[in-house]
């Protein structure tokens, strides 16, 4: 096949240049729609494995956050082309109807008519600018999104490394102190080089201008181009500043920085007698299956309702990953057989021999760890502490959200307004002190009186004896 010319070439990208706003709203606005349908699917998705990882696992929600953030800015931006790219378009039509400006038929005074003329902008140029400027924002919002997610692969390029280092000291891969030293240094270096190369980023090449400087740089540039894939938007990039005022991408990038650290900081609220932390005045619905959203979690505990007029209450505590440091400082002597990460299928356990199974637990394993679990909650009501409830593993029916379950005889409610109390016992690994703090308090209007017969005396202990 005959290769095209350089002057066939470039006849066919000026053809595209002029048709391309047709490509221009097919996508604008055909993404919106997608994008739009998917947010909320993908906050959902981040929500449920915000409650299932922690620690350097917790980077991943990090980063899909990050690219949630991409999503809404990809979406505004698109909105913004498309009523700019209908705003040329109507220009244009106008243009056909009426090319120019008549100033005689306006009849207003010699001096507003020399201010309009001098002021107003022709439809032939306004029209330039308005296709200029749609093309700009249509290639600008998709470099937000890349510069987005090259911040958020940065951080997940650390997060890995990180647990790299600590994978090695936890199987005793290697165990000298200087190759600790030399990890923490190694972090420390990419923690700083990677502020240098955003730094760069941000003000359009500022260590790429000095010739010494640039090539102490340039082995930092070509790392990070890696790690943070920006090479896919550099032709976008350089295009821009190479054509565009430096000072004015500049001014954008910081009110667009600003915006978006603003809109997470500021938010309007005119409810100043209204707490915005949850405390003992604040009534919690998540804490009830049945003022609870069938798609929402539940964030600590949970009962069946506000209103009890059974003989029993059931009450679900789920299990949070991030506790798991202070649930096994209340059982230092047991090891689970599960790990906290990657598991393998099969389990190596030293027991009369080597034994290899699958992840079977004896009963011996599952009372050790339903002990451990419980042993880190103290529950409570009307300032009673039950100290002989039986606890069984669950997964509320609420996205199979694990956890212990307890049940409660009524017997002891009293009629009217009851609370339950639940902290959190452990031990302190710095002073080796045990610790008790508040973690859920729970109201609810128990009304059984014409039912049950109430029973005083309690088989458990009152707080303070």
């Amino acid at each position: 096949m005959k290769e095209k010319s350089e002057e066939q070439v470039d006849q066919w990208l000026k053809k595209l240049e002029r048709e391309s706003w047709q490509l221009e709203l097919l996508v604008s606005a055909f993404t919106i729609f997608l994008l739009l349908g998917a947010q909320q699917s993908f906050g959902d998705f981040i929500a449920e494995l915000s409650h299932q990882v922690y620690g350097y696992a917790g980077f991943a929600v990090f980063v899909l956050t990050m690219i949630q953030a991409s999503i809404i800015a990809l979406t505004a931006f698109l909105i913004i082309h498309l009523l700019l790219r209908g705003f040329w378009i109507g220009a244009i039509g106008l243009r056909s109807v009426q090319p120019s400006i008549d100033y005689q038929k306006l009849n207003y005074s010699d001096l507003f008519q020399e201010k309009l003329k001098k002021k107003l902008i022709g439809l032939d140029r306004l029209v330039i600018i308005l296709d200029e400027l749609c093309s700009v924002i249509f290639s600008v919002s998709f470099l937000i999104i890349f510069m987005i997610f090259s911040f958020g692969l940065y951080f997940l390029f650390l997060a890995l490394f990180s647990a790299l280092l600590d994978l090695l000291f936890y199987f005793k891969i290697v165990d000298f102190a200087w190759v600790r030293y030399a990890g923490i240094a190694i972090f420390l270096l990419i923690l700083l080089t990677g502020l240098i190369y955003f730094i760069d980023y941000f003000t359009l090449g500022f260590f790429k201008r000095f010739k010494k400087l640039s090539k102490l740089y340039y082995p930092i540039y070509r790392f990070y181009s890696a790690i943070t894939l920006s090479f896919i938007s550099r032709s976008i990039y350089y295009n821009l500043i190479s054509k565009y005022s430096k000072r004015r991408i500049r001014l954008l990038l910081t009110l667009f920085l600003i915006s978006l650290m603003a809109g997470s900081l500021i938010s309007f609220d005119q409810y100043k007698f209204f707490p915005n932390v949850q405390r003992d005045h604040v009534f919690v619905n998540n804490y009830y299956d049945d003022r609870r959203d069938e798609n929402e979690f539940v964030e600590k505990v949970s009962i069946a309702s506000q209103f009890i007029s059974e003989d029993f209450v059931s009450l679900f505590i789920r299990y949070s990953v991030k506790d798991n440091q202070r649930i096994q400082s209340n059982c230092p002597d047991f090891t689970p057989l599960k790990t906290d990460g990657l598991n393998l299928s099969l389990k190596f356990r030293f027991k009369n021999g080597l034994n290899i199974s699958g992840e079977n637990f004896e009963e011996e394993d599952l009372d050790q760890l339903l002990g451990c679990l419980s042993a880190f909650y103290e529950v409570s009501i009307n300032d009673s502490i039950y100290t002989d409830l039986n606890y069984y593993f669950a997964e509320h029916p609420a996205k199979n959200q694990k956890g212990i379950q307890a049940v409660i005889s009524s017997r002891h409610f009293i009629e009217g307004e009851n609370t339950i109390l639940i902290k959190q016992k452990y031990i302190d690994g710095s002073d080796s002190t045990l610790v008790s703090k508040d973690f859920a308090r729970i109201p609810f209007w128990f009304s059984g009186m014409e039912r049950t017969e109430r029973v005083v005396p309690s088989p458990v202990e009152k707080q303070g004896d």
